[in-house]
């Protein structure tokens, strides 16, 4: 069936001989992008994946540029110049100088991954043969047929990784529910065209309509809002086009609307999807709140940005005190959860314009391919609606955006337009990616080495043998010093030995990570923390003057951060100061409702300097808060009457 519905490419293009390897690459990356999981890693879904994916998208982009003369849609290349180039003047001015590069160990989403974006859109536009396009469509396919599988595994217990995340929700292969529901917001609209299409085989057919229906479970079962909205978003802008197509089919439509409200009254979406109309508590309120504080952060930085990456290090510009109480700062938030506000904060006012624009012109070209006729084309179309729509609820993701770039590509050259042109690259440049690739595969690798020395650590650490653990967790900041996250590892590994010797290692370590990412604010209180901890076991005083500055930087910086305060007054009790110590844990107790910890801390100096009264007062109120917890009770009988 897809014989006649071909690209039809200009003359001079390449042949599907020569495209092939690139198809090949391409399709690796689908896959992988989904597939990828390490069950031996310390993060199963982390290094594996993002080791191939970086990689394949480097190889694809390389294959494309040795092909010779490249079909390119002139006005998407110059906006994808532009925003590379600003991004690069962003990360001049950076709050992370080293990540706004290369990205986080957690999220890659530095310059560098920006940089991949633009290379898959640039092979997919090459991707025009029939041959290539049935493969894409078809690793499409089993992507999305791995995603559902896994998902039901894990709502069967049966996955390779026993994953338990904070949502309760599945994540599939991905270990998150929220990067689950993109990347099936993206792919079960592909794999339906594709399935209508007929993959040129009976089999491959049914195996898409197998791999949609796993699909449309995974999606559900991840009870994920963004990607929810992002397929019904692409169902409406689908059926609006197809008129006819909804009037001669409008029963089949009706039936399948009427399952969906089946579904949702018996199983947990229903109450998912009521929760999201909750402005006052709630998921929903949580992320308008978070909207607010990465529109703060924006209009703090509105030229530059804070530069990719950085987002974490100026988040608490945005927090006030009523944040602090409602959500506190256990999770730190290193994403603004919206796509436009996530662009404005790492690139200023102009990127978010220069992200718009793209916007715009994806969804144009996608209303010409899904009424273009072609039911494959119009399923790409769709995935790239669904996934646009969805990101406005979530941030670009390292290891799925390059797959939707790489089908936006696909949809642009497959879509008519005035400003396509063809250019022919410098043929070294081709050999140049390849070589980066290598270097790229081969510190990916080196980054799953270091995971898997973590993973073993850890199992040390809980056999009770820390030096053993402690080797380990040195050899993977060694085989990937870059990493401030191994280095976070080695300094907690350190001080489990609860000796000076220990925090003295965790200090040093942690000083190495902030030689990388000065600002990250993880790093900063830990190294607080454990320097607090060696004056404590040392007895050292000057090193406890040191843990106090320390403390009171960090609270000069976030005065409403409940941690800060809680650990500056523990500081100041240590060196006797016991006023100030009950002023910030008193600010501590008001800025952190739901903790006793504050509360106990009180308690225990009223108790010491007498102050009976007092002590009862504020046990009360850590009984109203946690009324089973010991330390309370054991408090409680120090007083005297």
């Amino acid at each position: 069936m897809m014989t006649r519905q071909a690209v039809v490419t200009a003359d001079g293009s390449p042949s599907a001989d020569d495209v092939r390897p690139l198809a090949l690459a391409a399709a690796v990356l689908v896959v992988s992008s989904a597939a990828a999981v390490d069950p031996w890693g310390w993060a199963p879904y982390g290094p594996l994946r993002w080791a191939l994916v970086s990689a394949a998208t480097l190889v694809m982009a390389a294959l494309a540029l040795r092909l010779g003369t490249l079909q390119i849609h002139k006005s998407s290349a110059v906006g994808w110049l532009m925003f590379l180039v600003w991004g690069a003047v962003a990360g001049i001015t950076a709050l992370d100088p080293l990540y706004t590069w290369i990205g986080t160990p957690d999220r890659h989403l530095g310059l560098f991954a920006v940089a991949l974006f633009a290379g898959a859109f640039l092979a997919g536009q090459q991707l025009t043969t029939l041959p290539a396009i049935v493969g894409l469509l078809r690793a499409a396919v089993v992507a999305l047929a791995v995603i559902g599988a896994y998902t039901l595994l894990e709502v069967l217990d049966l996955a390779p990784v026993d994953l338990a995340t904070a949502s309760g929700r599945p994540g599939g292969p991905y270990g998150t529910a929220a990067y689950l529901g993109a990347a099936c917001a993206l792919l079960i609209p592909i794999s339906l065209g594709a399935a209508a299409d007929g993959l040129e085989s009976a089999r491959w057919r049914s195996f898409a309509y197998a791999a949609v229906a796993l699909g449309l479970f995974a999606v559900l079962a991840s009870q994920t809002r963004a990607g929810w909205l992002g397929l019904i978003a692409a169902a409406v802008v689908t059926l609006a086009i197809q008129r006819r197509w909804l009037r001669r089919n409008w029963p089949a439509v009706v039936a399948t609307f009427a399952v969906l409200v089946i579904v949702a009254v018996i199983s947990p979406v229903g109450s998912r999807v009521t929760s999201a109309f909750d402005f006052t508590d709630g998921t929903t309120r949580g992320r308008l709140d978070e909207w607010q504080i990465g529109a703060a952060v924006a209009v703090n930085h509105p030229i530059a940005g804070v530069g990719f990456e950085g987002y974490r290090v100026a988040f608490s510009e945005g927090v006030d005190a009523d944040y602090e109480r409602r959500y506190t700062r256990q999770t730190m938030p290193d994403r603004a959860h919206n796509g436009p506000l996530d662009v404005a904060v790492t690139t200023g006012l102009p990127g978010m314009a220069l992200y718009l624009a793209a916007v715009a012109f994806l969804l144009r070209a996608a209303a010409r391919g899904l009424g273009s006729g072609v039911p494959w084309l119009g399923g790409v179309a769709a995935g790239v609606v669904a996934y646009v729509v969805q990101q406005w609820f979530l941030f670009p993701i390292a290891e799925v955006d390059p797959v939707f770039w790489l089908f936006a590509g696909l949809l642009v050259a497959a879509t008519p337009h005035s400003s396509a042109k063809g250019i022919t690259p410098p043929r070294w440049l081709w050999r140049v990616l390849m070589a980066v690739a290598a270097v790229v595969l081969f510190v990916g690798a080196l980054d799953v080495v270091a995971d898997h020395h973590v993973a073993g650590g850890l199992e040390e650490l809980a056999r009770g043998r820390q030096a053993d653990a402690l080797h380990a967790a040195d050899l993977a900041t060694h085989v990937r010093p870059d990493s401030i996250r191994y280095h976070v590892i080695a300094a907690a590994t350190a001080a489990a030995a609860r000796t000076p010797q220990g925090y003295r290692g965790a200090v040093d370590r942690l000083d190495t990570a902030l030689d990388l990412s000065p600002g990250d604010p993880i790093l900063l209180a830990e190294h607080a923390a454990f320097t607090l901890r060696l004056a404590q076991a040392a007895r050292h005083l000057p090193t406890l003057e040191e843990a106090i500055a320390e403390w009171e930087e960090l609270v000069a910086t976030d005065p409403v951060h409940a941690r800060y305060r809680l650990e500056l007054g523990n500081a100041y009790a240590i060196a006797g100061d016991d006023e100030r110590a009950e002023t910030e844990w008193l600010r501590a107790a008001d800025l952190a409702p739901r903790s006793t910890t504050p509360l106990t801390n009180l308690a225990t100096l009223y108790i010491d300097n007498g102050r009976g009264a007092e002590a009862a007062a504020v046990l009360r109120r850590a009984r109203s808060i946690d009324p089973t917890a010991p330390e309370i009770e054991r408090l409680a009988e120090q007083i005297t009457p």
